[in-house]
């Protein structure tokens, strides 16, 4: 059995004060990544099913047209296809799980 530690792994940069390392199975990804205090996760689409799960830190979350602030142990699913984004409060950690991969993320993690 192969095992990696997504917490310890070199992590590669997204966009501006944000980075992020992960992993892929056959069918789904988890990523983990690293907000800068006030860094922006643009909103953003995909097709693709995600949970975010936050680690660390202070977040707002925006989902369609709502917005939530979300802190440690926070959690919320999100369909394909539906507008999310993230502004950092603080600095922050966040766990975000996919299905099936997100191709253009794991390029980024193999190049």
């Amino acid at each position: 059995m192969d095992t990696t530690n997504v917490f310890t792994m070199n992590r590669v940069p997204l966009s501006s004060g944000v980075s992020f390392s992960g992993v892929t199975g056959e069918q789904l990804m988890v990523t983990h990544l690293h907000f800068e205090a006030g860094a922006v996760g643009a909103v953003h689409t995909h097709p693709h099913e995600q949970l975010t799960v936050v680690l660390r830190g202070k977040i707002e979350f925006i989902l369609g047209e709502e917005r939530k602030m979300l802190q440690p142990g926070d959690a919320v699913a999100i369909a394909g296809t539906i507008r999310h984004g993230v502004l950092a409060l603080t600095s922050a950690e966040v766990l975000d799980i996919f299905t099936p991969i997100r191709e253009d993320l794991a390029a980024k993690l193999n190049s």
